[in-house]
């Protein structure tokens, strides 16, 4: 047996990065207070927004579990993120909150698709507790393999444009082989979780 040194005996959370571009889109749709949870990849994410500061936005993405892992962004008009801070939100409620490092990300990968056929319609379904009736879009693709995919995507003018959003509203779900998003609930009720310093 050795002995641990008291440095290593107590857990410290890794501080992950934030990418210096908000990633899902323009922000000038949204309001302090919208917000917006979906599943995603077996994850559960609600994304926030939570307070005005200038001409910017403070969003926060926030990975539901026994311990919310949280993210707050300023994101400008443009998108880009100006600074970030990371925190742990216990059941109770309290967060460790630590400066985010922002980093440079490459710019938008180059489509390695081409879009076949586009067609719309309407589908009924129920997020929330709501009834939406949402506007449907259905895209085939193309690969650079010659391999063909379809992407199914809901949206509704109700949901906040905060995953991403359209001239039809804030997205409800998208499937494709590559995707599987669907939103489980939203509203315009958003406080902040991570208690950044004033």
């Amino acid at each position: 047996m050795e002995d641990v040194p008291p440095g290593l005996r107590t857990p410290v959370a890794v501080v992950p990065p934030a990418a210096d571009r908000w990633p899902h889109g323009p922000t000038e749709g949204l309001r302090p207070g919208d917000w917006a949870r979906y599943r995603e990849a077996g994850l559960t994410l609600t994304y926030a927004a939570v307070e005005r500061e200038e001409d910017a936005l403070w969003i926060e993405t926030i990975l539901e579990g026994e311990v919310r892992q949280a993210s707050a962004a300023l994101v400008g008009t443009d998108g880009v993120v100006r600074k970030a801070f990371y925190g742990e939100v216990s059941k109770e409620g309290k967060s460790a909150v630590s400066p985010q490092p922002v980093v440079q990300t490459s710019g938008a990968p180059a489509r390695r698709w081409t879009e076949l056929s586009r067609e719309g319609g309407e589908e009924r379904i129920a997020v929330g507790g709501r009834a939406l009736a949402c506007r449907s879009q259905r895209v085939r693709y193309e690969d650079l393999e010659g391999r063909l995919f379809e992407e199914h995507s809901l949206w509704h003018p109700e949901v906040p444009p905060i995953r991403a959003g359209s001239e039809a509203g804030g997205l409800v779900r998208r499937k494709s082989p590559k995707v599987d998003l669907e939103l489980l609930d939203f509203g315009k009720d958003a406080k902040p979780v991570v208690e950044r310093p004033r």
